[in-house]
């Protein structure tokens, strides 16, 4: 996680939704020392040893920064900061909904970050104004909440929407949990994936990718159906040649090259054109009306957890059911329309396409892909659940009597009226543990995250003298590093 601090000069306070973070204002910040390098490197910085940090980007984007420790909490009103007495913690294994803005400042805790002290490229021009990693690592943001007892659980999940155009005053993007997941998003029922990489990137196992005729946007799928499903001709095996790894830090998707000669045949054979980038002027109809794209990923198969669906697989969107899609009834579906991998550009008046066929192997689900619906990472358990939903945080808080921006009175309301808000609210295992819940767009570490205003950054890393891109960092090694960086000199590799 890092963001821009004071001594950042023309770091792009116009374009960003926030302004520099001011370290000299904060009584509790501080730079690491020496023998504290998270994952940095000790360096002058600014004329005084510190930890350094630098990554670069393949499309030309850098940032270098110290690393420094502060007291952070998620969320919270947009324009009116919290007091904060010191670092929280919340371990109590009990029902508790913390869905009110004002309620942020529970989750306190010490956090090691990037302090940026010169950026470069798209990190200037973007909306965000940072940068937010969520692998299976001690630097992400969830793991340190967790590790510091913020949380009582290694989970979280994201929920993205998509705005057509940014608003550097505050543009929604979706929302996150902290610590567990929230049903009230949720439109369908969550079915489970399972995640096939222990730690750094979040991996499935990809069994199918299908063109359905006529669009669509739910993963529901009937026998009668069938007849407008268009299954791509790659194996089982051809499919997983790399990791299919699943990163919200990838703005598009990026699936392997031999699957773009299957996918434009059948493209070409449903639309009648042929498949390109090129910016397209179509209306909403016509875009609602292009193929949607069909994954079908293995299920999660080990332990039962006790909150998966009940009933019949055939009548739960997200399960293969008895359609033929796979061998296994529970196996996972996930629908991605054109409204999520065709980018409206309101500059040029057009759409493109930003589903891409460039991977030498493996895949990359990014951002588009998981659009549309809450993604549950429960990292204990080796699952990525999936439900679909429209991500509304806002309508959730106000059909909960809830201000976004504004704070409420009630900061007092004792945990037993909420737990018994919760019973009907909240499924018992899907709301289990703590959950700070928050809109991504107006959080500037945050918005990063998902980095929306990024062409994609394909990064380059190097790790002990090893060059590898982002987008296969994870897909042929079993990596434990987050990737995307460059740090002088090679660091040690971070296990």
């Amino acid at each position: 996680t890092a963001f821009p601090c004071e001594e950042c000069k023309g770091c792009g306070d116009a374009y960003h939704t926030d302004n520099y973070f001011k370290e000299s204002q904060s009584t509790t910040f501080r730079p690491l020392e020496c023998n504290e390098c998270f994952r940095g490197y000790c360096a002058t910085v600014g004329g005084s040893k510190k930890c350094r940090i630098s990554m670069s980007y393949a499309e030309g984007s850098s940032w270098s920064a110290y690393e420094a420790m502060d007291l952070c909490y998620a969320g919270g009103p947009h324009d009116v900061a919290l007091s904060v007495d010191g670092p929280m913690t919340n371990t109590e294994n009990i029902v508790i909904d913390h869905i009110d803005p004002v309620d942020a400042s529970q989750f306190a805790f010490e956090l090691s970050f990037g302090c940026q002290v010169s950026i470069t490229g798209l990190f200037i021009t973007q909306l965000a104004d940072g940068i937010m990693g969520m692998e299976n690592e001690k630097t992400s943001f969830w793991k340190q909440m967790h590790n510091k007892n913020a949380i009582p659980r290694p989970e979280f999940s994201l929920c993205f929407s998509r705005s057509n155009e940014g608003n550097v005053d505050s543009t929604g993007a979706g929302a996150m949990t902290l610590g567990g997941v929230d049903p009230r998003l949720h439109m369908t029922p969550m079915v489970f994936a399972k995640n096939v990489m222990k730690s750094g990137f979040y991996a499935v196992h990809l069994k199918a990718v299908y063109l359905r005729e006529g669009g669509g946007v739910s993963a529901q799928t009937t026998q009668s159906g069938m007849g407008k499903m268009h299954k791509l001709g790659l194996s089982e095996a051809q499919l997983n040649s790399g990791n299919v790894i699943v990163d919200s830090g990838t703005t598009d998707t990026y699936m392997m090259a031999s699957l773009s000669g299957p996918f434009k045949a059948a493209w070409k054979e449903l639309t009648g054109s042929v498949y390109g980038h090129q910016p397209l002027s179509l209306s909403v109809e016509e875009i609602d009306a292009l193929p949607t794209i069909v994954l079908v990923l293995s299920g999660f198969d080990e332990t039962i957890v006790g909150d998966e669906p009940d009933g019949d697989p055939n009548n739960i969107a997200g399960y293969t059911g008895d359609t033929g899609l796979s061998e296994n009834v529970r196996d996972v579906v996930i629908a991605i329309p054109a409204a999520h991998y065709m980018e409206y550009d309101s500059q040029e008046g057009a759409y493109r396409a930003r589903f891409y066929f460039e991977e030498s192997s493996g895949s990359v689900l990014g951002a588009n892909a998981m659009m549309g619906h809450d993604v549950y990472f429960d990292i204990a358990r080796g699952r990525i659940g999936f439900a679909e939903s429209n991500c509304d945080y806002e309508s959730l808080l106000l059909s909960e009597g809830l201000s976004i921006s504004t704070p409420v009175s009630g900061l007092s309301r004792i945990a037993a009226e909420i737990v018994d808000d919760m019973k009907h609210e909240c499924s018992s295992t899907g709301c289990r543990g703590v959950m700070g819940l928050f809109i991504l767009g107006a959080m500037a570490i945050f918005v990063a995250g998902i980095r929306i205003a990024l062409a994609r950054r394909r990064a380059v890393a190097e790790c002990q003298g090893v060059g590898l891109e982002i987008s296969s960092l994870a897909l042929d090694l079993d990596s434990d590093d987050e990737g995307g960086h460059v740090d002088e000199p090679p660091m040690p590799q971070i296990t």
